[in-house]
């Protein structure tokens, strides 16, 4: 059994049962786990998918087939119980577990030198030192890291991703995108590019003041009681209605959501999915915002045929300005004045990017195709998208 601590308190145990394929979480404790399972003398069943508040924390893609390989020569079978319990000795949060296995050493390196570092091989070999810390998700090339923070004296978690000849520069395409919605008044995680500009470096958002104590944390895949195969199913109506049902902070938490689909809308991010929002929470849960803002890029760059993750008024169209005011006016809790300014907020935000970006590509010359992309993309959003929708931008933008 996999003992389940919830604030650093006992809350359960989780169990596996092979014949039957079902994951059984019990509850020992009254210390609820996640805002969809409070506390029951009943248990918990999930039969073939480990129940989605763990299921968010499992690796996909590049890590997953790590794992696999790792796994498969320790255990000589690999399943998600199995997978889960090996990862869930480093996992440190708001949930953290304990088995009868002796507890991984963490690896620690400092903040200063992976960012200045100019190994062109520095990811692979961060991946091996912190492959059995990465209870992260995504199908990206990234790793949870271990780095002190010399200039706060602080020793936090970071999730470092690089990228593949199939998305080059992804790293810096994701450092424009997320600096966008700073402008745009975004809260977003704090983030960096390494210098030699392979790695997008974010510090975990969970932490509060104190490195030993932690938010709550639930992605709406979570929230809805989804596992990660069903991250692109439903709209981001059911966000904000979610948002708006969950949040002590509702009017604020919109607001922000809105001008975070608006953003996604023009600086075309096609992965804006369920795993991508969540909310945090204190303990008591006298307090349950919307989580800052993170995994945001332009996928239209590599994928011009991409679409919205979810739908919009029943649609994965890039819809015009006129839907995306409607969305403010009739989900966020906007007036039509209100979803117009923050609406032209983000074109702003968008506009000082493309400034950016060019400046950037004027001193970096390999990141000029995917610059040139991504401006044309933003010069597409705010002209010819602004006025009418689009299955997708491929004909003559690109």
């Amino acid at each position: 059994m996999l003992s389940v601590m919830a604030d650093g308190k006992e809350a359960g145990g989780l169990n596996y049962n092979a014949q039957k394929r079902e994951f059984i979480f019990n509850y020992t404790h009254d210390n609820p786990i996640s805002l969809t399972m409070p506390y029951r003398s009943k248990s918990y069943l999930s039969t073939y998918n480990i129940h989605p508040i763990f299921d968010m924390n499992m690796p996909e893609g590049y890590l997953f087939s790590l794992f696999k390989n790792l796994l498969t020569k320790e255990y000589g079978e690999i399943n998600d119980y199995i997978l889960f319990t090996h990862l869930s000795r480093t996992i440190e949060g708001y949930l953290t577990y304990k088995d009868n296995k002796e507890k991984k050493n963490t690896v620690k390196l400092d903040l200063e030198e992976v960012l200045h570092d100019k190994d062109t091989n520095l990811f692979t070999k961060l991946v091996h030192l912190f492959l059995e810390q990465s209870a992260i998700s995504g199908v990206q090339p990234k790793v949870l890291a271990q780095l002190i923070d010399k200039a706060t004296l602080s020793q936090r978690e970071y999730i470092i991703k690089t990228f593949s000849d199939e998305y080059p520069h992804l790293a810096e395409n994701e450092y424009f995108s997320m600096k966008a919605l700073t402008y745009a008044g975004v809260k977003v995680a704090k983030f960096w590019l390494s210098d030699n500009k392979k790695l997008f470096i974010m510090e975990k958002f969970t932490y509060k003041k104190t490195n030993k104590n932690f938010y709550g944390f639930e992605e709406f895949c979570v929230l809805f009681s989804l596992n990660k195969e069903k991250k692109y199913s439903g709209s981001y109506e059911q966000i904000a209605k979610a948002i708006a049902k969950i949040s002590t902070q509702k009017e604020q938490d919109l607001n922000d959501f809105f001008k975070m689909i608006v953003m996604s809308y023009l600086l075309k991010n096609g992965d804006a999915h369920l795993k991508n929002f969540g909310i945090c929470y204190e303990a008591d849960l006298s307090k349950r915002f919307l989580a800052p803002a993170y995994d945001v890029v332009n996928t239209c760059i590599y994928l011009p045929k991409d679409k919205p993750a979810l739908t919009l008024f029943g649609k994965k169209t890039w819809v015009s300005k006129e839907t995306l005011l409607k969305f403010g006016t009739t989900y966020c809790l906007l007036n039509s004045k209100e979803a117009l300014k923050e609406f032209d907020i983000c074109v702003e935000a968008v506009l000082k990017i493309r400034k950016e970006i060019a400046s950037y590509m004027e001193h970096n010359e390999a990141f000029y195709d995917v610059g040139r992309k991504f401006i044309a993309i933003i010069d597409f959003s705010l002209k010819e998208n602004l006025h009418k929708e689009y299955k997708d931008i491929s004909d003559g933008i690109l």
